[in-house]
């Protein structure tokens, strides 16, 4: 492995764990657009994948007694029906082009957290829409938070509620894209090599994400992580077209 993608690596996990702890979202939003562009997609998507189910159980340990199981349940189940209709994206779309779809996916997700879209309202119809879209994201993209995030904020669930929600339904259907990724053939050394990696970056992140939580300014914490996330997509989209083009 290279050292300097090794370095580029670990940060790139720092911010978006602690984006992920503090938030109770943003950790693939955040770390999956730029660490395309120094990785094979399906080894940045496998990796993050990987990562996020530390963080998940990392913010799931602090808030499993709020967690809304019903909705959850819900919207997994919805994710597991769609996710090999993603994997089949990732195995089929040229890396170029799969890196172009993810900075644009991660830009209209971006725009649609920041205007207060919403999925389907708040009931089953919601979380169905959102189960659904997020399992094809899940397995083409790495980024599935957005519908979740936008359906549970229909419901205007209190913080702990809304971290634990999240927290739970990323872990559980994290684990399943696992298995779906390593059916597809997609679980690379690499992958596992940089997850290795990334992992105590990720424990670092979570405690100071810890640190910060009750600190930090929610609303403008939340603005700070979207514009990141805008700055690396549109750095992803611009060098993939380049590399299309050239």
């Amino acid at each position: 492995m290279d050292v300097g993608v090794v370095v580029f690596v670990v940060m790139v996990v720092l911010v978006a764990g602690v984006a992920q702890s503090v938030t109770g979202f943003g950790f693939a939003l955040v770390a999956v657009p730029p660490l395309i562009a120094v990785l094979e997609p399906a080894d940045a998507i496998v990796m993050i994948s990987l990562l996020a189910l530390v963080n998940s159980a990392l913010v799931l340990h602090q808030t499993a007694a709020a967690v809304p199981w019903r909705s959850v349940t819900l919207m997994f189940a919805c994710s597991a029906a769609a996710m090999p209709a993603g994997l089949v994206v990732l195995l089929v779309a040229p890396s170029d082009a799969l890196r172009i779809a993810v900075g644009v996916t991660s830009v209209v997700m971006a725009a649609a957290l920041v205007s207060g879209l919403r999925i389907g309202g708040n009931g089953t119809t919601g979380g169905v829409i959102a189960g659904a879209t997020s399992g094809v994201l899940l397995t083409s993209t790495g980024m599935n938070g957005p519908p979740v995030v936008l359906h549970l904020t229909d419901q205007q669930l209190p913080p702990a509620e809304f971290r634990g929600a999240l927290s739970a339904f990323f872990l559980a259907s994290g684990l399943l894209s696992l298995v779906v990724f390593a059916i597809g053939g997609v679980v690379s050394e690499r992958a596992l090599l940089y997850s290795a990696v990334g992992a105590p970056a990720v424990l670092i992140a979570s405690q100071a994400g810890r640190a910060l939580v009750d600190r930090v300014d929610q609303r403008t914490f939340r603005f700070l992580v979207l514009a990141l996330l805008a700055v690396t997509a549109s750095i992803a989209v611009t060098t993939s077209a380049a590399r299309l083009v050239t």
